[in-house]
C-alpha cells in the first residue's frame, strides 16, 4: 500500500471503550491473551508494534511490522528502504467479530504514515480469509501473489511472482 494515498474508511468507527496504541514489550507481556503475550517474539530493534486496549486496560488486538535490517533478515519480497511489512496481526479470540483488527491495520498505517514509512506490505497465506478480508476493508490492496513450490530434490522452492498491474 502507498502511503501517500488515504486509506479506505472501510471499519467505520472505533466502538466505544476502545482505544489504539503504541506498544512496548512490557505491554505484551502483562497481556491476559496467551495469542497476544505470543507476539513478543516479533517486537524489538526494527520493528513497530500497535494495539487496541480497551477501556479496562486490557490489549485485544496487536499489530506488528517489520523494517530495515530485521526485515532483510527473514524477508520474502525485496521492499524500499522507506518501507515496512507487517509481520503480525492478531485479535484475542473473545474480541473477534468487531473489526477492531481493520481499525488497527488503518490506524498503524496512519502512525507509520507519520513516522516517515512510504509503503507497506502484508504476506497473507490465500487460505487466510479473515486476513484478506481485514486488508481490504482497510484499504489495502494486492500487489502481487507469490507462488513457491518446494520440490524434494531441491533446497530451496521454486518461485513464480504474479504481480499486479499498476494502474
Amino acid at each position: 500500500m502507498p502511503l501517500q494515498a488515504p486509506g479506505a474508511d472501510g471499519a467505520g468507527p472505533l466502538p466505544a471503550g476502545y482505544r489504539v496504541a503504541e506498544l512496548a514489550a512490557s505491554d505484551l507481556q502483562a497481556s491476559a491473551f496467551p495469542e497476544l503475550r505470543d507476539c513478543q517474539e516479533y517486537g524489538g530493534l526494527g520493528s513497530h508494534t500497535f494495539g487496541i486496549v480497551r477501556a479496562d486496560g486490557a490489549l485485544v488486538c496487536v499489530q506488528c511490522f517489520w523494517f530495515g535490517e530485521r526485515y532483510r533478515e527473514h524477508g520474502f519480497w525485496p521492499i524500499e528502504p522507506d518501507a515496512a511489512v507487517s509481520m503480525h496481526l492478531v485479535t484475542a479470540s473473545a474480541e473477534q467479530g468487531k473489526g477492531l483488527a481493520t481499525h488497527l491495520k488503518q490506524h498503524s498505517a496512519k502512525r507509520l504514515r507519520e513516522k516517515g514509512f512510504s509503503r507497506l506490505y502484508s504476506r497473507i497465506w490465500w487460505t487466510n480469509r479473515a486476513s484478506l478480508r481485514v486488508s481490504e476493508k482497510a484499504g489495502w490492496s494486492r500487489v502481487a501473489t507469490i507462488l513457491e513450490v518446494f520440490l524434494p530434490w531441491s533446497k530451496q522452492p521454486v518461485r513464480a511472482v504474479f504481480r499486479k498491474r499498476q494502474a
